[in-house]
């Protein structure tokens, strides 16, 4: 009785001062750090579940990628043919090309989903660029959701139509000739330019810009190429050309459209095997944090408990 009363004259003991001192601040600490711990653990169960679909997705792309490449590898014989076809057409006088005011219609194709790397972006650049160095009047005409969204805040004038779930159903002859006709119904134009992704690997494709002339403006030329062939009449000859001519912008974009799905499906791919890796990087740096502030708390727990039992044992 008589020592305690000398140590409460004496004032507090340098442990027990110590313990009642940093008694509140260590349960704020130990607050903000279970706090933290749960944040971490949340976060680092999100990115699991969002590695997890990155995963399933790239799976997904990659059992659809070879159907693609079939399909692509058996149009592009149609591809060839046609194009051959044309370059056999006279081609127009410079003189007189560049004495023409031209309707240019240009098609850019894009894709109707995102998560498939900067794809749309490629193409969205070059029919900017094309917009902005072609003379004349313009036209564009879009294949795809995501190119309306990247074009029309800066060239939305030049839009007059827009071909939407053009990827809902497997791509076919008969869905490319459906969009060549209206194509051709949209405006008269001289010469269409067809802007897509060529596929090359499944890590690269290329963005081309192909041309090609409307039967109206070659009327004159398809006449010389129709010699080579026979007709009943004149008025036969015409109507074949145009439907020839026709017939070669449908073929086209048949093929141009399966390239571009190709592109595009290798293209997802490759986005979601880096954004799984990007998430396995990110777990592993969210379960380095987690175990330090575990450890922290855990040894801060431990730090009190020494503290508490100093100060009972004084």
């Amino acid at each position: 009785m008589l020592s305690f009363a000398r140590a409460a004259a004496a004032g507090p003991s340098r442990s027990v001062l110590l313990a009642t001192t940093t008694r509140l601040p260590d349960a704020v600490v130990r607050g903000e750090r279970n706090a933290s711990l749960k944040q971490l653990r949340i976060r680092l169960a999100a990115v699991k579940s969002i590695q997890r679909i990155t995963k399933t997705m790239k799976m997904v792309a990659a059992a659809k990628l070879k159907g693609f490449q079939g399909r692509m590898f058996e149009s592009r014989p149609l591809g060839d043919c046609v194009e051959k076809m044309i370059q056999e057409i006279p081609p127009a006088p410079e003189e007189d090309v560049a004495a023409k005011d031209l309707t240019n219609l240009i098609v850019p194709i894009t894709s109707d989903r995102g998560l498939c790397g900067g794809i749309n972006s490629a193409v969205a650049k070059a029919t900017k660029n094309l917009l902005n160095d072609i003379p004349g009047d313009k036209v564009v005409a879009i294949i795809g959701n995501k190119g309306e969204a990247l074009l029309k805040r800066t060239h939305g004038q030049y839009i007059t139509r827009i071909f939407s779930d053009v990827y809902v159903n497997p791509t076919s002859f008969a869905l490319a000739s459906e969009i060549a006709e209206e194509l051709v119904l949209t405006k008269k134009y001289d010469k269409a330019s067809i802007i897509y992704n060529k596929f090359k690997s499944a890590i690269a494709y290329d963005t081309i810009v192909e041309e090609m002339e409307s039967a109206d403006a070659m009327e004159d030329r398809l006449a010389v190429f129709g010699e080579k062939f026979e007709f009943d009449d004149e008025f036969s000859e015409s109507l074949h050309m145009n439907d020839m001519m026709q017939f070669c912008l449908a073929s086209k974009l048949y093929s141009r459209l399966l390239e571009s799905a190709t592109a595009e499906t290798s293209a997802r791919m490759q986005a979601m095997e880096n954004a799984t890796k990007n998430c396995g990087e990110m777990i592993s740096k969210l379960t380095l944090q987690m175990n330090k502030a575990r450890q922290a708390l855990i040894t801060q727990e431990l730090g009190e408990i020494v503290s508490g039992a100093a100060a009972v044992s004084e």
